[in-house]
């Protein structure tokens, strides 16, 4: 089973509902900015350009292009940068800032160089060690905090909300029947 493949139920079916109501509003509003065109590619809002390439390049990790797009494909450093712009507070965005600062400083610690100037291999080392360091889906930790699961939990968001990461789920987010003015059978 690929990468691709084993996220896929994870997304559907625990990403959504482990963030609260309002978060998951914020973030489906963010997608729609950045699908509608309102938040073009240009200027990082909140990011440096460096820090949305190391995202961008961490997305790709997460989910490359196959037969479908990639998380870069569709936009995704984008969304994290106007997420972390537009809806996180300070603490959270220093945490995004930080956490990436750390994962260069752990590059060039150990090959070298910054984390974007690595090979492929080396970055997906980098990356694979912060995924090992995640609990086990279904532990009592479901939604680990900090700045890995955070920035994972936005790609996978970013990712599957556009319609390219929402059509390989299967799920589709559909409102119930609007009944208008329905006699009730008691006769009220």
């Amino acid at each position: 089973m690929d990468r691709r493949t084993a996220i896929r139920p994870l997304a559907t079916a625990s990403l959504l509902p482990a963030l609260a109501p309002e978060r998951v509003s914020a973030l489906l509003q963010a997608r729609q900015l950045i699908d509608s065109g309102v938040a073009p590619d240009v200027v990082p809002a909140a990011l440096t350009r460096r820090e949305l390439e190391m995202v961008g390049t961490v997305a790709d990790i997460i989910l490359p292009r196959t037969d479908t797009p990639s998380a870069t494909d569709v936009a995704v450093p984008a969304f994290i940068d106007l997420v972390t712009s537009e809806w996180m507070d300070d603490e959270q965005a220093e945490e995004i800032h930080s956490g990436l600062s750390a994962l260069d400083s752990i590059a060039t610690d150990r090959f070298g160089t910054g984390f974007v100037e690595l090979g492929a291999e080396q970055q997906f080392v980098l990356v694979r060690e912060l995924d090992e360091q995640l609990p086990e889906p279904g532990s009592d930790d479901a939604t680990p905090e900090g700045f890995y699961p955070t920035l994972k939990r936005l790609v996978l968001v970013g990712y599957f909300t556009t319609e390219t990461g929402a059509s390989q789920t299967g799920y589709r987010i559909m409102p119930g029947a609007f009944g208008g003015c329905v006699i009730s059978e008691a006769g009220r």
